[in-house]
């Protein structure tokens, strides 16, 4: 793809990954420096840190990823695509550090068993990383946040320390139609002095919950993600 050479590990979610982040370049982002600090929170395959390596070369990125194959895969197409100086970390970003059940999907639907929405795989323990910590030692320029669900609770404990961050683009997303977390994670946005923008919203039709026979609109997802984009005006 592209100079690319790139091991994956499920073409039907790496096509689409691909186009969004190299084609339709849906996490550029513009940066007074030409050494931005940036950490790529669920790193996947690594394609989001390829990205922002091509765009700006002499970038300070730490990505992270907590499904153990992934990340090994990160590793290695980082490495083979001259990338080499991003740090990678074995970890899934939570509230607290220590270790978490992980449920690894294989491709991009792995989360914290915890959660609710947890898919329907094979439950692993891995390390996991407070983020709120992370933050607090630097001044993070650009923070991507794909974190299947997590990312309220993480946001939330992170608050004290946001104003260390400079822009977001963060996937959010819907698991539990009886505690929806957005309005959440807006207020906590709004609250920490970040102007924020919605769009790309994706209905994940295929995951259950549907709404029910007897609802006004019978089978109409109930899970849902979409993308927001957070910067200090």
């Amino acid at each position: 793809m592209l100079e690319y050479h790139i091991e994956y590990a499920d073409l039907l979610t790496f096509c689409p990954q691909f186009h969004d982040i190299f084609v339709q370049r849906t996490l550029e982002f513009s940066s007074p420096t030409s050494s931005p600090r940036i950490l790529d929170c669920g790193s996947n395959i690594g394609a989001a840190s390829l990205f922002f390596k091509r765009q700006y070369p002499a970038a300070r990125i730490t990505a992270y990823e907590a499904d153990p194959a992934l990340c090994a895969m990160t590793r290695r197409n980082l490495e083979r695509n001259g990338a080499a100086d991003v740090e990678v970390v074995h970890a899934a970003l939570w509230t607290s550090t220590g270790s978490v059940t992980f449920r690894a999907e294989g491709s991009d639907a792995g989360m914290i068993d915890s959660l609710p929405g947890a898919v329907d795989a094979k439950g692993i323990t891995v390390p996991s990383l407070r983020l709120r910590d992370v933050i607090e030692r630097d001044r993070i320029d650009f923070l991507k946040l794909d974190i299947e669900g997590a990312e309220g609770a993480v946001l939330k404990d992170c608050a004290p320390v946001l104003d260390r961050v400079h822009a977001i683009v963060m996937d959010l997303h819907e698991f539990d139609p009886r505690d929806r977390q957005s309005p959440r994670v807006f207020d906590c946005l709004s609250r920490s002095g970040f102007v924020y923008s919605v769009e790309g919203l994706l209905q994940h039709h295929w995951r259950p919950p549907l709404a029910g026979a007897d609802a006004p609109f019978p089978g109409l997802p109930l899970v849902w993600s979409m993308t927001v984009r957070a910067w200090r005006a």
